[in-house]
C-alpha cells in the first residue's frame, strides 16, 4: 500500500501499483500527473524514482488546494483534522457538507473540510450535482480514519518542490519534453450510461474521448512517454491503434459501487505510447 495517499478517491491505482510499475521506464526525469485525484501514481513514482521535476495538476480547485495545504501547511491543516475527528458524526458531517456546499469555509479550515468529507462520505465518491454542490451522504462506517498523523507527513515530504497547479490536462503540452514521463488518468469511457463516469455537473462524453486522444497524439509527436488508463472497451482499442499504441489489459478491483455484490475484478487497459 502506498502510505502517502491520504484521500480516497473513486478509480483509485494503489491496488494496481504493481502493474502499473511493470509499465514504468527505467528511468524518470521529469513527470506529470494532469488528473491527480488522490495521486497513488504520483506518489509512487515520486518516492521510487525522485523526479528532478514533478507537475501534478487537476481541474478540481479544493482537491488542488488541498494538496498545497499538505505540502506547505500540513500542521495546520492537522489541527483542523483533529476537531473534525473529534466531533465525526452523521449531523456533524452534514452540517460541514452544508456550509462548505456555501462557501462558508475557507483557507486552510477548507483543506481540511474537503478531506474530511471525502474520508467520511458514502465510499469516498467524490460527486457533486448540477449547482455544483458536493451530494454525497454520510458513509456507514462510523470508524473511518480522517487522518493519519504520519502518512500526511509523508506526503508533505514528498510534494516539497513539486509544482501543483490547478489547469485542464491539455495545458501541459507547451511544458512537456521527449522522454517526459505523463501518466492520464481521466474519468473513464463509461462501461454503461449507469456508470460513474464524472466528478463534475458535466458527463464524460464521446467529445471528451476525442479530445484527450488529440491530446495524447500531440504527445506521442512530441516523443513524450505516456501511460493512459482506461476502461477495456472495443472502441477504445480500435482508437488506439497498435502500430502506435500498446494495450495492456489489467484486471482491476472495483470497490466504489453503491451495491456490493456489483463490485469486482474488471477488466481495464493500460495504454503505452513507447
Amino acid at each position: 500500500m502506498n502510505t502517502s495517499v491520504f484521500l480516497k478517491w473513486a478509480g483509485g491505482k494503489r491496488r494496481i501499483l504493481d502493474k502499473i510499475d511493470k509499465e514504468l521506464p527505467d528511468k524518470i526525469n521529469r513527470y506529470f500527473e494532469p488528473f491527480l485525484g488522490a495521486g497513488a501514481v504520483f506518489f509512487y513514482v515520486k518516492e521510487k524514482y525522485n523526479p528532478k521535476f514533478c507537475l501534478i495538476s487537476d481541474i478540481n480547485k479544493d482537491l488542488i488546494d488541498a494538496y498545497i495545504a499538505v505540502r506547505d501547511n500540513v500542521g495546520l491543516l492537522m489541527k483542523y483534522l483533529r476537531e473534525y475527528r473529534e466531533q465525526n458524526s452523521k449531523a456533524f458531517y452534514l452540517g460541514i457538507r452544508d456550509k462548505y456546499n456555501k462557501g462558508r469555509i475557507w483557507g486552510i479550515n477548507r483543506s481540511a473540510a474537503f478531506i474530511y468529507i471525502n474520508k467520511t462520505c458514502f465510499n469516498g465518491i467524490y460527486r457533486v450535482n448540477s449547482k455544483n454542490e458536493f451530494n454525497v451522504p454520510y458513509g456507514r462506517n462510523k470508524s473511518v480514519s480522517i487522518f493519519e498523523k504520519e502518512y500526511l507527513l509523508k506526503a508533505s515530504e514528498l510534494l516539497k518542490g513539486v509544482n501543483i497547479v490547478r489547469q485542464d490536462y491539455r495545458e501541459i503540452i507547451d511544458k512537456v519534453e521527449e522522454d517526459d514521463l505523463v501518466y492520464l488518468d481521466p474519468c473513464y469511457d463509461p462501461l454503461k450510461k449507469t456508470s460513474f463516469a464524472n466528478y463534475t455537473p458535466e458527463r464524460f462524453n464521446l467529445s471528451d474521448r476525442e479530445k484527450l486522444f488529440k491530446f495524447v497524439e500531440s504527445l506521442t509527436v512530441k516523443k513524450t512517454k505516456m501511460i493512459l488508463s482506461n476502461n477495456a472497451l472495443d472502441e477504445i482499442r480500435r482508437l488506439y491503434k497498435k502500430d502506435k499504441y500498446k494495450i495492456i489489459e489489467i484486471m482491476v478491483s472495483r470497490p466504489i459501487n453503491s451495491m456490493t455484490s456489483s463490485r469486482g475484478a474488471i477488466p481495464e487497459f493500460l495504454i503505452k505510447n513507447y
